[in-house]
């Protein structure tokens, strides 16, 4: 095609974007909130010390007594009755539509105009309370007896159980991630609110899950062919490796782009220190 063919096309493009509304921008509290975040499980952890819950699939959201955010600090842009009747102090809980949904939750908690009927869909899952001073029991204590005060049935506490063993912990993983759960949060008991990675926060899985960011792929022959086969990805270390399963239809149709973090499950590591069989979950939330 010679070049004076192009011009016509280009100039409509440019016509079509000046006309299309602009997006809301993207905004940010001043500096993102100090959270606890967790380590892996392992068997010298005392369990009778610990409350444990399902870990729920969908984005975690904390509220600063005014406004609902992300862990970097973005704002969610969340309707007004849906927050209407949170504290004035800091909680914390996921945004979450059930087992499975975690995109159904990414794409209407990251809307800058919020969507009423889709948010209607979304329960906030309260699971600690950065604002009160005192131990996790006693935060849970406080979050238990707020649901139990408001009227809105979107609000809700995550439950909380107990185990004296890992082998009746292991028993309640199995059964939950069965039916489609992803595992198992533990919170320390007697703990004050600590931000940062430690003990005080477990996550228990029957497989492990890491990040890395998309900087390759290799086309799909066969089956796939004129699709994505595979992403080339690169750990935070610079270990470099494809990851091949885990993809939709439609995720091969339109693979996550260069730049792009994706979180991958794997069943350990190699003596080279590349996973093993490494498979594709998702796009990490942008942050």
């Amino acid at each position: 095609m010679p070049k004076s063919a192009r011009f016509p096309i280009t100039t409509l493009a440019l016509l079509v974007c000046s006309s299309a509304p602009f997006a809301e921008p993207v905004q940010f509290v001043k500096g993102k909130p100090a959270v606890v975040n967790a380590i892996n499980y392992h068997q010298e952890l005392d369990i009778s010390s610990y409350y444990v819950s399902e870990k729920l699939d969908g984005v975690r959201a904390i509220w600063t007594g005014s406004k609902l955010v992300t862990r970097s600090g973005r704002v969610l842009n969340a309707p007004d009755w849906f927050t209407s009747e949170l504290p004035d102090i800091s909680v914390e809980g996921e945004l979450w539509a059930g087992r499975g949904q975690f995109s159904q939750v990414q794409r209407t908690v990251l809307d800058t105009v919020p969507d009423d009927e889709q948010w209607l869909d979304i329960h906030y899952m309260l699971f600690d309370a950065p604002g009160h001073m005192g131990k996790f029991e006693q935060r849970y204590q406080f979050l238990t007896a707020f649901c139990e005060s408001i009227s809105g049935t979107h609000l809700r506490c995550v439950e909380q159980m107990s185990f004296d063993t890992h082998e009746d912990l292991q028993h309640y993983l199995g059964s939950l991630t069965s039916a489609g759960s992803e595992g198992l949060m533990l919170k320390q008991k007697g703990e004050l609110y600590h931000p940062g990675r430690n003990a005080s926060l477990v996550k228990v899985k029957n497989v492990q899950d890491a990040e890395a960011i998309v900087v390759g792929y290799k086309p799909s022959k066969g089956k796939y062919e004129g699709k994505m086969g595979a992403i080339l990805v690169e750990l935070s270390d610079g270990a470099r490796f494809y990851i091949g399963s885990g993809f939709t239809d439609a995720e091969r149709s339109d693979p996550p782009k260069l730049g792009d973090m994706v979180t991958f499950e794997h069943n350990g590591w190699t003596e080279n220190g590349i996973p093993r069989f490494a498979r594709y979950h998702r796009i990490r939330l942008p942050e």
